[in-house]
């Protein structure tokens, strides 16, 4: 009875552990940045320097993933932003992205996109999520 009790216990505080949110400074010209690369977006599909080099027919679905995915930033930077909920809408993109793209460099001008995001924000590391997808590697981000 105690060993359960004590593995209750144990699971109990590392659950609560992993339930922490992590609060972001966020610098004070984010949310005017992210509007702006949402304006841009939103006038037609922008990465950096090869936006030829992505599927004609799969575009404008990819547009609509990376305005969305600048939407949720911008609405996270607004209200109480954490790195985890940074993390979460780049997962989620990056998860609806995956189908669309194929190649290597396809991948990596989207991964160019999403680290200017979170260079914006103020985030060092996508923790992985970023090299994943352009290796087409599958993640298991649990946040």
């Amino acid at each position: 009875m105690r060993k359960l009790l004590f593995i209750l216990i144990l699971s109990a505080t590392f659950a609560g552990h992993a339930q922490t949110l992590t609060p972001l400074a966020v610098p004070t010209r984010a949310a005017a940045k992210l509007e702006k690369v949402l304006k841009k977006t939103q006038d037609g599909l922008v990465t950096d320097k090869r936006p030829a080099s992505l599927p004609v027919e799969a575009r404008p679905a990819l547009n609509r993933i990376l305005v969305q995915s600048t939407t949720e930033f911008l609405a996270i930077t607004s209200n109480n932003p954490t790195k985890e909920a940074y993390l979460q809408t780049l997962d989620s993109g990056l998860n609806q992205l995956n189908p669309l793209v194929k190649k290597v460099e396809e991948r990596q001008d989207l991964a160019v996109y999403y680290q200017a995001l979170l260079d914006i924000v103020g985030l060092k590391s996508s923790e992985g999520l970023l090299t994943a997808f352009v290796e087409k590697k599958p993640t298991s981000a649990k946040r």
